[in-house]
């Protein structure tokens, strides 16, 4: 007898692009069949009308196994998350496996090294310094061993890091590349304005020099300032040219980080046509209020690890991204982990995966469901070399995502506007390693994730 049966429902296969009528039934947490033969089980999901999707996978978050955040992207379809991203890894990443493990986490938690914190371990703390050879040499080892702890690749946040010298960053690169790892980067201007693009460039380069599986984070927040068109123009060309790269967006232009970081220094406000007016406070004393000039130098002086929201960008270049047809959805989900407060700030992590499928699919119709799926499930299970996921297939790992169409909505929205932890509607049950962990909106089981160590790379456009 099969422990659970999922009876009625349309299976999406995002690799070959069909919707196939069928029940899926689930033995000792992975998938043992799908067919359209009734078995008896000991549970059974009635997910007639419904699709029944392999689990939704965020390739660029910040959860790193916070109970909150987790909860948040559960509910909204997540069964595995990556975190570790924009260059903020963990000092120990043996230490932050087991201790997940012993705890227990709501998804399958991978996580990538971060450059920040290698800089850190090294004893360099200043962003606009670039590290000394002997620092370098320092961090090219700390990699190793977090590679071989199970870190399943190295992030940089250049945006942050902008002293990071050229030297510092291709010999991490290269570390990364000699394990089969990716580069996950979230990028930085250059000379500000148009240099933005030039980040991109920078990271291409990298890829061709280093041999290096790169790939670029949340583009929309990068380059969704009337420069969208010309981004992925340029991530195009060296896709073409045979190079490793693959991307990933989110669904909002508007992004919340700490006002003390150089993203909120005023040249790079310029860059991004952000003025003062457009930042909002999401945490700390000012929590709510809209920045002046004033208030601006204030928190930027006196409360540099605040959060704050730049309502900021261009909305009708969010589809733009997705015009490639590689591009993944991500969330960003994690700014109140990193902060270490225990609310939500942004809405991307409750909201992320239900707004991407109503806006691509049901209110455009930019991309038909099973291409929607594709991009945040079997694209980057292979990006990141997750085995078992991203397909429900045999022996595949139970991880799924059933969920109602015409029922399916955002509702979570930024913190001077709503409730941005407010659950989506329409995601009926999540399922991960075979236990119900989501179902109606309420948290069934909080454990039921697996740490993810050390995938084995095997990128597949």
């Amino acid at each position: 007898m099969f422990d659970l049966a999922i009876m009625n429902g349309t299976v999406i296969d995002p690799l070959h692009m069909r919707l196939i009528p069928a029940n899926v039934y689930i033995k000792g947490g992975t998938i043992a069949e799908i067919s359209r033969v009734e078995h008896p089980a000991i549970k059974v999901i009635d997910a007639k009308g419904k699709y029944i999707s392999p689990g939704f996978i965020d390739i660029h978050t910040h959860s790193d196994s916070n109970d909150l955040v987790g909860k948040m992207l559960a509910m909204q379809g997540v069964t595995t998350s990556v975190g570790g991203n924009c260059g903020y890894g963990q000092s120990n990443i043996s230490d932050f496996f087991n201790k997940t493990e012993r705890n227990g986490y709501i998804l399958n938690q991978t996580m990538l090294a971060g450059a920040t914190e290698l800089r850190e371990r090294a004893g360099l703390f200043d962003a606009l310094s670039p590290m000394t050879e002997a620092q370098i040499c320092f961090a090219e080892k700390a990699l190793e061993a977090d590679l071989e702890a199970g870190a399943c690749g190295l992030s940089f946040g250049l945006g942050y890091m902008v002293g990071s010298s050229k030297e510092e960053i291709t010999r991490l690169a290269r570390v990364a590349a000699r394990y089969g790892k990716p580069v996950a980067i979230h990028t930085r201007a250059i000379g500000g304005g148009w240099g933005v693009l030039g980040g991109i460039v920078e990271v291409i380069d990298l890829a061709r020099q280093t041999g290096a599986s790169v790939h670029i984070s949340h583009v929309v927040y990068e380059f969704g300032y009337d420069m969208m068109a010309q981004a992925l123009e340029i991530i195009d060309d060296a896709v073409n040219e045979g190079l490793d790269i693959s991307c990933d967006s989110g669904m909002y232009t508007s992004f919340a980080t700490f006002i003390g970081t150089e993203v909120f220094d005023e040249d790079a406000l310029s860059g991004m046509n952000c003025t003062f007016g457009d930042i909002f406070m999401a945490s700390g004393k000012y929590a709510g209020q809209q920045l002046n000039h004033e208030l601006y130098l204030n928190v930027r002086e006196n409360h540099p690890n605040d959060v704050a929201n730049a309502m900021i960008g261009n909305p009708h270049e969010i589809p733009i991204a997705f015009d490639l047809p590689y591009m993944m959805c991500s969330s960003d989900a994690g700014v109140s982990a990193l902060a270490g407060v225990s609310f939500a700030v942004h809405p991307q992590d409750a909201a992320t995966f239900p707004l991407f499928i109503c806006e691509s699919v049901v209110n455009t119709g930019q991309l038909t469901l099973a291409d929607a799926i594709s991009r945040i499930t079997y694209l980057p299970a292979q990006r990141m070399g997750l085995k078992g996921k991203g397909r429900l297939i045999p022996n595949a790992d139970a991880d799924i995502t059933i969920f109602d169409l015409e029922k399916l909505q955002p509702r979570a929205n930024f913190p001077h506007l709503g409730k941005p932890d407010a659950p989506p509607e329409g995601i009926d049950v999540v399922i991960v390693n075979g236990k119900i962990a989501v179902r109606n909106k309420e948290i069934v089981c909080k454990d039921a994730g697996k740490v993810l160590r050390a995938p084995n790379i095997e990128w597949k456009l």
